[in-house]
């Protein structure tokens, strides 16, 4: 009793004297992002929900949950904004809605040094139209020198370029919860329509 867990990101990672620093930084990140998929989970069983880890390196979600009698199910893909990171969610490019099946659902997760963290619920293709816009907003404009951007390879997505209905996605859950309950369309539909 009294205790309280605290999960710490990368950039204030502690280690022991046996650990070295590259084994700091190989799993620094792992566990960041870990951290971020125990954090959805845990919100979505706190709701009632049955929120499941997928196996490691699925390229499509990291998070599966349903209702409590299995009838509606939805996939989540989580990217995790460790402690101390000044440049947003790093990620990969987006995928073209029409390659991800079932439009899963995504959650960017902000750590928080002390507390719970932030959370910023999309639906994929929505988030993907966004990531996509910024992108495209910045590789637009050419670089101080006049040159031209070249496309880096992946994409940044930070707050300091939400627009409102991205702030309204903080800590809104009734997209997946809707979803859950059969409200709205899930990755899967209800058995036996």
């Amino acid at each position: 009793m009294g205790k309280r867990l605290r999960i710490v990101g990368d950039a204030v990672l502690q280690r022991d004297s046996t650990q070295s620093t590259s084994a700091v930084s190989r799993y620094g990140n792992n566990l960041v992002g870990t951290a971020g998929e125990y954090y959805v989970c845990a919100e979505l069983c706190r709701r009632g929900y049955l929120a499941l880890l997928t196996p490691k390196n699925n390229p499509l979600f990291d998070v599966v949950a349903t209702n409590a009698d299995g009838t509606a199910s939805v996939s989540i893909q989580v990217k995790t904004r460790s402690i101390g990171n000044n440049q947003g969610w790093k990620i990969g490019k987006p995928k073209d809605s029409s390659t991800t099946p079932g439009d899963p659902f995504l959650v960017l997760v902000n750590l928080q040094p002390d507390g719970v963290p932030d959370f910023y619920v999309y639906r994929y293709s929505e988030f993907a139209a966004r990531v996509n816009e910024e992108f495209e907003s910045y590789i637009s404009k050419p670089k101080r020198s006049g040159e031209p951007r070249k496309d880096p390879g992946f994409r940044a997505f930070d707050e300091k370029h939400f627009i409102d209905s991205d702030r309204a996605r903080k800590n809104n859950w009734e997209p997946i919860v809707d979803a859950l309950r059969g409200n709205g369309s899930g990755n899967n539909k209800k058995r036996g329509e």
